[in-house]
This record gives C-alpha cells, structure tokens and sequence, in this order.
C-alpha cells in the first residue's frame, strides 16, 4: 500500500510539474522519458528523512525492495498509459477518418444538388419560355402549342434530331384534319408574289403567269426536296396549286402499265413523296385531260366515266390523292389559267373531283414517325411541248 501511494504520488507532481501543458504533456512523454521521470522523483522521495538514515539497520533492504516494487509499478502504470495512449490515438484516427469521409460525402452532395439545380433552372425556363432561345430549345411546335396555347404563330428554335438548335417556323392557328396549330412550316411558295422564286430542281416561267414547272424537256419527272431540318414528324398537311399546259392525262401512264412503281412517272401531275429506296407516298395530285373524254383512262377517277379500260390507281397511292383538269369540255392544246387545279373548285356536272377528299388542303398520318425530308416530283409522260403541269402555289406543313 505504500508502494502504490509512493508511486501514485510521484505520477501527480510529474503531471503538475510539466511546463509544456501540464498533464496533456505528462501524457505525450514517451514511456522510457516517463520511466526515467519516475524513477527520478522516488530517488527524491526516497532521500527523505522519513526513510531510515543511510548506514541504519534495515536501510539498504528496505530501498531495495521499495526501488523493485516500484519499477514494477513503474512498468504496469507505463503500460497501463501507453494501452490508453493508443486507444486514443485509435479513436482520433477514426474519428479524423470519419470526417474526411463527411467532408467528401458533402462535397459530392454538393455537386449533386449543383447538377440538380442546374438541371431544374433549365427544365423551368424551358417549360417558361419554350423554343424561345437556341439554348432552350423545343422539341417540336407541337410541343410549344401543348405547353402554351396562347403560344402566337412565328419563329422559333427546336432541336433537331442529331441534337442542333434549329429556327423553324410554328403555324399556331393552322387547322389541318381536326388539328388545330402546332405545325412547323416545310414550304411555303407563292409564285403570285413577284419576290418569290421556284425552288432548286424546278424552271421559272414568266408567261401567261409565274409558275414552276418541269425542268427537263420530258418525259420524266423534275424533283424539289424540301428540308425537315432533322425534326420529327408523323403527320404532313397541305396543299398544291397547279395549272393545266396542254395534255397531261392523269393516271393513264400507270393505268398502261401496272409494273410502274413510285419511283417511276405514274401520273402526269405531282408526287408528294418522303424516304428513298424506294420513295414512300404522301400525296398524289394528278392532272387530268378533260371531264368529256371518249377514252376514260385520260381523265379522273372521279368523274363518273365508268369503262373496263378506266383509270386505275397505283396500290401504293390509294385513296391519298386530288385529281383535277382545268378543261370543263373537251381539251385544246393551250395552257388554262382560268381553272387552277387540285383547288376544289370548277367541278362541272360529271366531276365529283371537288368534294373526293375535300381538296384544296390534305393531311396525311404517316405509318410511323420519320425524319426524312419531302420531296415534290413534277412528273409528265410525254414531252414538255405536250404536256406540263407548273405549280404556283406549294404549302406544307409537318405535325
């Protein structure tokens, strides 16, 4: 028992005795420094008067088993201290690791939040103000009509497909087979405006109007591809006004020889067509000879003639198509600017070609949504100097 209080009095005054933070110094001590500081202050204790006098009886075996008890004191105390030591320094590692951990934790988190944020803003500012920049795009003028109603007719930026901002044009009072705005303009040509010009593919004609028409001088067809600029679509509206020059006669070239595909010069008139290889049908607007005809394959399907040698419509146009003549009574090889056609109007008493799909305007749902451009084909089976079908009037429009 004097042992243990001789020691435990020697670890008080070394941790009162440190200069360098008291007892959190007495601790960082290694344990031969603490052994040596201890056995320092019992060799202090140990001079005291109270011990028996050096050279008295008793004197050298009692230090002696005082200095053996107390090294043994010393020893469990020192390891008693280092096992402390290093728990604690086990508990501050873990702890040190725990908050580097925390802190990564947060900064991910953080950078989440950021992205989420982020990605909020944009999402609000689209739904806000749809196609109203190129950095918010819409989707499709459709989209923009859905979001906002009120949403007026003009310019604005849709992504496209291959993920590129483009500026179309939005019809947001169109009315097109039961749907009203929504629609992104293809084309839009009026040959009656004197600023307008035919498109790439088509001639220009002055006389007797401005017109587009076949650029070669036949037989065969001329082509205008109008561009989707990469925007989707399922459903295509429209229409095409068109004059009669002469003899063009309808569905007579497929009607004489059914191994005609789409690809070929079917009809005398005009092909609305998209994809290739082969081409996939739109619209078909076919120019017929006249409504009196003594050979019926020349003139509309709608005008009543009924004869074994009729026309006969191409499978892959089907019911997708306005036929129409500009020559009431018999032809005459002149051009008629009188009648246009395909405008569902001028119908004489035979020709019910201006109520059979309510023309002047179509609209076609396609099988399956695309992204393919249109193409126009002005198509004639005999030469120009026979036959031609120009065009003054070209809107479509895609949904």
């Amino acid at each position: 028992m004097l042992v243990q209080i001789l020691v435990l009095a020697v670890v008080l005054q070394l941790g009162s005795a440190q200069e360098c933070g008291g007892f959190l110094g007495f601790m960082a001590l290694t344990p031969d420094q603490l052994k040596k500081e201890i056995r320092s202050e019992v060799a202090t204790l140990l001079s005291h008067d109270s011990l028996p006098e050096d050279g008295s009886e008793g004197e050298g075996d009692l230090r002696t088993v005082i200095e053996s008890v107390v090294d043994a004191a010393i020893e469990k105390a020192v390891a008693n201290i280092s096992d402390k030591i290093d728990k604690i320094d086990e508990k501050v590692n873990s702890a040190l690791k725990v908050s580097s951990e925390i802190s990564m934790a947060v900064a991910n988190l953080s950078d989440v939040v950021d992205r989420l944020v982020s990605s909020m803003l944009s999402q609000l500012h689209q739904l806000q103000f749809p196609g109203g920049t190129a950095s918010h795009p819409a989707t499709s003028c459709r989209e923009i009509k859905d979001l906002h109603p009120s949403s007026p007719s003009g310019h604005y930026w849709i992504r496209s497909s291959n993920g590129f901002s483009v500026q179309v044009y939005c019809d947001m009072t169109r009315s097109c087979g039961g749907i009203t705005g929504g629609w992104m303009q293809v084309a839009n040509i009026d040959m009656s405006n004197h600023a307008e010009t035919c498109p790439a593919g088509l001639r220009m004609l002055t006389s007797p109007k401005r017109l587009c028409g076949i650029n070669s001088d036949g037989p065969g067809c001329s082509s205008a591809v109008f561009s989707v600029q990469g925007i989707e679509y399922s459903r295509v509206c429209g229409k095409i006004i068109g004059y009669q020059q002469k003899s063009p006669d309808a569905f007579s070239p497929y009607t004489g020889n059914h191994r005609l595909t789409i690809d070929d010069v079917y009809v005398d008139g005009v092909s609305l067509t998209y994809g290739r290889n082969p081409r996939k049908h739109i619209w078909t607007f076919a120019a017929a000879l006249d409504e009196v005809s003594t050979i019926p394959r020349n003139v509309c399907p709608c005008t009543n003639i009924h004869d074994s040698d009729a026309a006969v419509i191409p499978p892959y146009v089907g019911r997708d198509y306005f036929c129409d003549t500009g020559s009431e009574h018999r032809f005459q090889y002149k051009f008629y600017p009188d009648d246009p056609l395909w405008d569902g109007q001028g119908c004489g008493p035979l020709n019910t070609c201006c109520t059979f799909n309510t023309p002047p305007w179509f609209m076609k749902q396609l099988p399956s949504p695309t992204t393919d451009d249109i193409e126009m084909r002005l198509c004639c089976d005999q030469p120009r100097s026979n036959e031609d079908v120009p065009v003054e009037t070209i809107e479509l429009y895609v949904y």
